[in-house]
């Protein structure tokens, strides 16, 4: 992606990008030299300078009465975005309690939650992740693992960081014993039934909600749905299951 299309997407404007850009090859510049280097009206590049000061771009410094101006490390843009995503987790941390006392409210109602595509795929198993010490119940179909095998893997991983155990019913298969022969490892306890084949399904039961997940090449999908009596359902379905397995 060019350097000028990517710094718009960092919050500049067209104006803005080329300007830093001058000014970073120039070094230390005078409005002039910039003006003529972007061969744009000096009026103009005053203004935008003032715009880039006020975001961190450009900085600005006074020799014997001449302004000059430098423009901002490349490496000093990165530290100011983990900046500004550090101070916005710090101000939803400030507001999360009231927030969450504002949905309790409505927790007598089923929660229901749509995830769609790749990254919807990725964001319901990080949500699988916000509860550390969980355990969990799990009924997979070894086919989805075919989708995104790497990125299983990844999650098991996590899944172990985050100290989440889990019981999973699965079919048996070569690929189901390579996984099942790491299970003192990754946290976890197998057992196999004919249940599960061909589902192409993931169903995971939490503590307090339900995540289907089906996903291919063609296309991905996952919902989620918290509510208490659904659940524990789930949950009971799972034991009897679970006795039945080998």
């Amino acid at each position: 992606m060019p350097v000028d299309e990517t710094l718009r997407k960092l919050g500049l404007s067209r104006q803005e990008a080329d300007i830093y850009v001058a000014t970073l090859k120039l070094g230390t510049a005078k409005a002039s030299e910039i003006a003529q280097k972007c061969t744009m009206a000096r009026g103009a590049v005053y203004y935008t300078l003032k715009l880039l000061r006020e975001k961190a771009f450009i900085s600005e410094v006074v020799k014997s009465g001449v302004k000059y101006y430098s423009a901002t490390s490349p490496k000093r843009l990165l530290e100011r975005i983990d900046e500004e995503q550090a101070q916005k987790r710090e101000l939803v941390h400030s507001i999360l309690p009231e927030l969450q006392a504002l949905q309790s409210t409505s927790l007598s109602l089923p929660q229901v939650e749509l995830y769609e595509g790749t990254e919807g795929f990725k964001s319901i198993f990080a949500k699988i992740l916000e509860q550390d010490g969980q355990q969990l119940r799990c009924f997979l179909s070894g086919s989805i693992l075919a989708f995104m095998p790497q990125f299983h893997v990844q999650f098991r991983r996590r899944r172990k960081e985050h100290s989440i155990s889990i019981r999973t019913i699965t079919e048996r298969s070569p690929e189901m014993d390579a996984i099942r022969a790491l299970d003192a490892k990754e946290l976890r306890v197998t057992r196999y039934n004919n249940l599960m084949k061909n589902k192409n399904v993931l169903y995971y039961i939490l503590n307090d909600a339900v995540i289907i997940v089906k996903a291919n090449k063609v296309e991905q999908m996952a919902l989620y749905v918290k509510e208490k009596e659904f659940v524990e359902f789930q949950k009971a379905l799972f034991e009897k299951v679970w006795q039945e397995s080998t």
